[in-house]
C-alpha cells in the first residue's frame, strides 16, 4: 500500500494525529459541543454547497454517455483484478472519422462478454476478397452505454444490436481506432447486468499474404500448377483480422461457422461439417459445422483448400486425420501413426475425455510458428508433419514426433484449460513443451527423450536466462507487441525446465496427479499460474507432503534468472551459497530490476547431490532462500551436484572440486551418467563468461583453460548428449576466435578430439537413432574442422549424387550438401536450387536451403539473400532460416547484416511489428558479432527504427554483442596460452579449412 493511499485512509478515519482538521471536525460533533456561525459564514457556507451540487451534476452528464467507470460487480475473473487498468495517453485516441475514441485502454473492458458466435464466411481465393456476417450473443456484465470490441482491418458495411425478442437498440455512434484494433458502439440505452443482447455485424475484408489472420498460402501440384488455399493462424491476437470479435483469451464463447465454397475445394474447421448445402444457382455450395465447445478466439482455425488425407480412429474413439496437398499425401502415414499413440497416451496421462469429437492435423505450405494447436484442427509447417523413410533424417523425424506431442497437449493444456491473460502464456507453452518429451517417449521409447531435454530445453534456457535482457516466466503484458515477444524460450524452455524441476522433488506420480486435479477443476474455463500451484498443494498434502508448493515455485515464476550454487567440500562438510548468475558487464546494474524480482533474488533450490562414497544413491538439501552448510563424510573425494541436470541452476565448484571432478571425467567417465557429463561441460563452459552476483558486484570467472582441461575428456566420450552440448560451446568460442590467431588452433584442437570417433564412428548410416543423431553432428563437426578426409568424402557423394543421381542416406545429407556447395562451383549451387524448387519433400527443401547459405561465392550470397524478398524464389517462413543460416557462414555474416538495413522496411512490413519473427531475424544477424565497431553499427542503426515486437531480441542482441567482446578482454589470453601450450605438444596432421 502506498504513503498515498494511507494517507486517504487516514483521512476517512481520522486516526492518525489528533490536532487540526480531523480534531475541529471531531469536536463539532461530541456532546455538548455548540456551533457558532455567522451570517455571513452560513451564506458562503450554502453556496458552497450548490457549487459542489452542480458540479457532481456537470460530471454525471458528460460521463454517461461514454464508457461508464462504475465498479465491476459481475463475478471475478481468474488472474485479474476487478477492472482494467488505464494508462490513458498523452493526448485522446482519435477514431478514423477525427472524432475523440472514448474508451482509451488497450485491453478490452468487462461490461459484455460473449456467450456464442454464428460467423458467416466467404472467402474467394481468386478476388482474394472475403464477404463475412458474424451473429454475437452477448450478456452485459455491468450496466453500460457502450460496446467495444475488436476488430483490425475490416470492413464494417452494417451493424445492429437487438435485445429480448428482437427489439432493436439504436447506435448511435460507431468509431473505429486502428492503434488498438477495436470498434466502439456508442448506444441510446443502457444494458442492464445479466440481461442477453445479439450484436449482429456485416463485414468485407481481403485475403492476406502475410501469415497472420485470414491469408492465402498455395503450393504447386504434379502438373505444374499453382493451387491455392485460405487458412488461418489467429494467436495471440490476429483472430479480430478475419471477423469482429472479443479477442481476449478470457472471454471464451462457442462458435458456429458457415463456410462458403466452391465444389472442388473441402473446408475444414475445430468441429466437423454437420451439413453441406448448394447455393442455387450460383454453382458455390455452404457447409454448415456442429458448433464448437466453449473456447477462446485465438484457438478458431477454417481452412479452404483441395487437399488429401488419411484418417483412422482412435482407441478412445476419435477420428483422427491428416491433411496433405496431394503431392505429400503419401508423407502422412508416420504422423498419423504417431498421433494416433500419443493421443491415446495423453488421454489415459490427463485423465480427462477428450471432449470433440475429431482432431486434424493439416500441413500449410506458408506458415510462421512450428505448428499452432487449434482445437480439433491443429495447423502445422510442412516440415513438421511430413516423413518420408526413404529422405527424411533421423533429426527430422523427431522434429516431426516433438512437434505432434506438443501441439496435442495443448488440447488439454491451453485448449480446455486456458491462461486467464498472456503474462501466463507459459502455462500454456511451458506444459507443452514439458509434456513432448513425455509424449514423444511414450511413442518412441528408444530415443532416450528424458537426456534430450537437457539439450533441446534447459541447456538453453538456461543461457538466455542469464541475461539482464531476460523476463520472468510470468510477465505483465498487454498490446500485441508485448505479447508477441514472450513467446520466447522462457516461456517455452524455462517453463518447461522448472516443470520438470518440480517433477523431480515431488515425483512422476504426483505431479501427473496434480495436473489431473487442476484439469477437472479448470475445464472449459480459464485459469492462472496460482490456481495450478493450489492444485498441486492438494495433492501433496493428499500424500502427507508438507511442500510450500507455491512458495517454492514463486521463486522461479516471479523473478527473472537463476542462482549461481557455490559449494565448497572441506573436512567431509559443504558449504553452498546461492547468488542470482548473470552474464554481464562490469558495474552494470539490471535495468528491470523493480519489475523482475519481488524476492530479492532468492530461490527454494533442491540442491541434490552424489558423491564419490555413494554415486548410485542421490541425496537432496533444500537451499530455502538460504545458503547451507551440511556433512556428506570425511572419506569424500568428489561430490558432484544438480543430479542429471534437473534443477535449474548452474554449480560452481571450488579449484579443489574441480580438479577431483575433472580427475573423475579422465579416468571414468562413466561413473557418471551422460546427463551429469553434459551438465559439468555446460556449467564450466557457462562459468568461463565474466558474471555477476545478484548485487552486480563483480564476480570474476573461471579460467577457460579450466574448461580446456575438462574438455579433454571428450575422446573417450561416446554419448550423444555430452558430445551435443560440448560441440555447442567449443564451436561458439571458435566463432569468438574468429579474427585471432588461436582461431586456428582451437580448429585443431576440437579436431583431436573428434578424430577417434569420427574413424569410430563412419560414413555407414546404421545404428540407433541416437547413434545416427551423433554421427550427423560428428561428422559435420570433422567437414568443419578441415579433415581431408572427410571433406573428400562428402565432395565425392555429392559429386554422384548431382551427376549420376545416387542416393544419399538421409542423415549424411546434410554434411554433403553443405560441403559440396562450400566447396564447389556456381552449378553445384544451382543444382542445389533446383531440387529446392522441384522436391516435394520438405526436409530435403529445408536441406537446400542450409546448404546454398553455405557457398563462398559472394556474387550467388547476395543473390541467395535477395531472394528473400520475393516470395515466388523463397516463401515468406522460410526468410527467417536463410538469414540464420547465412549469418552461420563467416563468409555470410556482414552480407546478410547489409540485406536486413538495406530492406529493413521490407522485412517489417511483411513480418509485422506484432510478429515474434522480427525478433528472431535481429538475433540472428547480429548475434554472431564480437567487436566493438560492430556494436556501434547495431547500436546506430536501431536506435531510430521501431523493431516492436523485437525490442527485446534487440536488447539481449546488443547485451550478446557486448559479452562477446568482453569474452576476449578476459579470455583470449589464457586460452591462446592453453592452446599453443597444449597443440605443440600434441601430434596432430590436420588441414584445418580457414573459414
Amino acid at each position: 500500500m502506498s504513503d498515498h493511499d494511507v494517507d486517504d485512509i487516514a483521512f476517512l478515519t481520522g486516526s492518525p494525529n489528533e490536532s487540526g482538521f480531523m480534531v475541529n471536525k471531531r469536536a463539532m460533533y461530541e456532546p455538548g459541543a455548540v456551533m457558532v456561525c455567522s451570517q455571513k459564514r452560513a451564506c458562503c457556507v450554502v453556496s458552497m454547497g450548490f457549487a459542489a451540487i452542480i458540479a457532481v451534476a456537470l460530471i454525471v452528464a458528460f460521463t454517461k454517455p461514454g464508457c461508464p467507470e462504475a465498479t465491476y460487480i459481475g463475478e471475478p475473473v481468474p488472474g485479474f483484478s476487478s477492472r482494467p487498468t488505464h494508462s490513458p495517453p498523452t493526448t485522446p485516441p482519435t477514431a478514423t472519422n477525427g472524432e475523440e475514441f472514448p474508451w482509451r485502454d488497450v485491453r478490452l473492458p468487462f461490461h459484455v462478454r460473449p456467450l456464442h458466435y454464428n460467423i458467416t464466411l466467404h472467402p474467394n481465393l481468386t478476388t482474394r476478397l472475403v464477404e463475412g456476417h458474424v451473429t454475437i450473443k452477448l450478456t452485459a456484465i455491468e450496466e453500460t452505454t457502450a460496446i467495444i470490441i475488436h476488430g483490425h482491418d475490416l470492413n464494417i458495411t452494417n451493424y445492429s444490436l437487438n435485445k429480448k425478442y428482437g427489439k432493436p437498440i439504436e447506435i448511435l455512434k460507431f468509431l473505429v481506432y486502428p492503434p488498438h484494433q477495436q470498434l466502439y458502439l456508442g448506444l441510446n440505452e443502457i444494458l442492464r447486468r445479466g440481461s442477453n443482447y445479439t450484436l449482429k455485424l456485416g463485414f468485407r475484408t481481403s485475403l492476406k499474404e502475410g501469415l497472420e489472420g485470414f491469408y492465402l498460402s498455395s503450393y504447386i501440384s504434379a502438373e505444374g500448377e499453382r493451387r491455392y488455399l485460405a487458412t488461418t493462424h489467429f494467436e495471440p491476437t490476429s483472430a479480430r483480422a478475419a471477423f469482429p470479435c472479443f479477442d481476449e483469451p478470457h472471454m471464451k464463447a462457442q462458435f458456429f461457422l458457415s463456410l462458403v465454397r466452391e465444389p472442388q475445394h473441402i473446408a475444414l474447421f475445430n468441429m466437423p461439417v454437420q451439413e453441406t448445402l448448394s447455393l442455387n444457382d450460383t454453382g458455390l455450395v455452404v457447409d454448415n459445422f456442429e458448433e464448437s465447445k466453449t473456447m477462446s478466439t485465438y484457438l478458431v482455425a477454417f481452412v479452404v483448400c483441395d487437399y488429401k488425407s488419411v484418417s483412422n480412429m482412435t482407441r478412445h474413439n476419435i477420428r483422427l486425420s491428416v491433411y496433405a496437398p496431394p503431392t505429400m499425401i503419401g508423407q502422412a502415414g508416420y504422423a498419423l501413426q504417431v498421433a494416433s499413440h500419443i493421443f491415446d497416451f495423453y488421454q489415459d496421462f490427463f485423465g480427462v475425455k477428450y471432449p470433440l469429437p475429431k482432431q486434424d492435423l493439416i500441413a500449410i505450405p506458408d506458415f510462421g510458428a512450428g505448428a499452432m494447436e487449434n482445437w480439433g484442427l491443429i495447423t502445422y509447417r510442412e516440415t513438421a508433419l511430413m516423413f518420408d523413410g526413404n529422405h527424411t533424417s533421423s533429426r527430422a523425424q523427431q522434429g516431426v514426433a516433438v512437434v505432434i506431442a506438443h501441439e496435442l497437449a495443448h488440447q488439454w493444456f491451453g485448449n480446455l484449460v486456458t491462461m486467464s491473460w498472456w503474462s501466463d502464456l507459459w502455462l500454456n507453452e511451458g506444459f507443452a513443451s514439458f509434456m513432448e518429451n513425455i509424449g514423444t517417449k511414450a511413442a518412441q521409447p528408444g530415443w532416450a527423450m528424458e537426456e534430450q531435454f537437457l539439450v533441446e530445453k534447459m541447456q538453453p534456457a538456461l543461457a538466455l536466462d542469464a541475461l539482464l535482457a531476460s523476463h520472468p516466466i510470468s510477465t505483465p503484458v498487454r498490446d500485441p507487441a508485448q505479447i508477441e515477444s514472450i513467446f520466447d524460450t522462457i516461456s517455452y524452455k524455462k517453463g518447461a525446465s522448472i516443470i520438470s524441476m518440480l517433477e523431480s522433488f515431488i515425483g512422476h506420480k504426483m505431479l501427473a496427479e496434480g495436473l489431473q486435479l487442476y484439469l477437472k477443476e479448470n475445464e472449459f474455463g480459464n485459469a492462472a499460474t496460482d490456481d495450478l500451484w493450489a492444485a498441486l498443494t492438494k495433492v501433496t498434502k493428499k500424500h502427507n507432503s508438507e511442500l510450500d508448493i507455491k512458495g517454492i515455485m514463486d521463486t522461479w515464476t516471479l523473478q527473472a534468472g537463476f542462482p549461481l550454487v557455490s559449494v565448497t567440500l572441506q573436512d567431509g562438510r559443504v558449504s553452498a551459497s546461492q547468488a542470482r548468475f548473470v552474464v554481464c558487464e562490469e558495474n552494470v546494474t539490471d535495468p528491470n530490476e523493480p519489475l523482475n524480482t519481488t524476492i530479492g533474488y532468492r530461490w527454494h533450490v533442491p540442491l541434490t547431490y552424489i558423491t564419490s562414497e555413494q554415486p548410485h544413491e542421490q541425496a537432496m538439501y533444500w537451499m530455502n532462500l538460504t545458503d547451507v552448510e551440511f556433512e556428506v563424510g570425511k572419506d569424500v573425494k568428489w561430490v558432484k551436484f544438480n543430479v542429471g541436470q534437473r534443477g535449474f541452476f548452474r554449480v560452481s565448484y571450488d579449484a579443489v572440486g574441480w580438479a577431483g571432478l575433472i580427475s573423475l571425467l579422465r579416468n571414468n567417465h562413466t561413473a557418471l551418467s551422460s546427463a551429469d557429463r553434459a551438465n559439468l561441460v555446460d556449467d564450466i563452459f557457462t562459468l568461463v563468461n565474466p558474471f555477476c552476483t545478484a548485487t552486480q558486484s563483480w564476480a570474476g570467472t573461471i579460467n577457460g583453460s579450466l574448461a580446456l582441461e575438462l574438455s579433454l575428456y571428450l575422446k573417450n566420450e561416446t554419448r550423444y548428449i555430452p558430445w551435443h552440448t560440448a560441440l555447442e560451446h567449443l564451436f561458439q568460442w571458435v566463432q569468438l576466435l574468429f579474427n585471432y590467431p588461436a582461431h586456428t588452433q582451437m580448429m585443431q584442437y576440437i579436431h583431436t578430439l573428434i578424430l577417434p570417433h569420427y574413424k569410430r564412428i563412419g560414413w555407414n548410416d546404421t545404428g540407433t537413432h541416437l547413434e545416427r543423431l551423433l554421427r550427423s553432428k560428428i561428422l559435420l563437426a570433422a567437414v568443419h574442422c578441415g579433415d581431408t578426409h572427410a571433406i573428400q568424402e562428402a565432395k565425392r557423394m555429392f559429386h554422384e549424387w548431382r551427376v549420376n543421381g545416387t542416393f544419399i542416406p538421409p542423415n549424411l545429407r546434410a554434411v554433403v550438401y553443405c560441403t559440396g556447395v562450400r566447396y564447389g562451383t556456381e552449378e553445384d549451387w544451382r543444382h542445389c536450387w533446383k531440387v529446392y524448387n522441384s522436391s516435394t519433400i520438405p526436409s530435403e527443401k529445408k536441406l537446400m536451403l542450409m546448404a546454398m547459405a553455405k557457398t563462398q561465392n559472394p556474387w550467388l550470397m547476395q543473390q541467395f539473400l535477395e531472394y528473400t524478398l520475393d516470395s515466388n524464389k523463397i516463401r515468406h517462413q522460410d526468410v527467417l532460416t536463410v538469414l540464420q543460416e547465412v549469418s552461420k557462414n563467416p563468409s555470410g555474416r556482414l552480407p546478410a547484416w547489409r540485406m536486413v538495413r538495406q530492406h529493413w522496411a521490407q522485412i517489417s512490413q511483411l513480418f509485422g511489428q506484432g510478429s515474434f519473427t522480427i525478433g528472431s531475424i535481429i538475433k540472428a544477424v547480429t548475434s554472431t558479432f564480437t567487436s566493438a565497431f560492430d556494436l556501434g553499427e547495431v547500436e546506430s542503426f536501431f536506435k531510430d527504427v521501431s523493431v516492436g515486437s523485437g525490442e527485446r531480441a534487440l536488447a539481449q542482441a546488443l547485451e550478446t554483442i557486448r559479452l562477446n567482446i568482453q569474452w576476449h578482454e578476459h579470455n583470449l589470453d589464457d586460452v591462446s596460452h592453453w592452446l599453443d601450450q597444449h597443440m605443440t605438444q600434441a601430434e596432430t596432421q590436420v588441414e584445418v579449412d580457414p573459414q
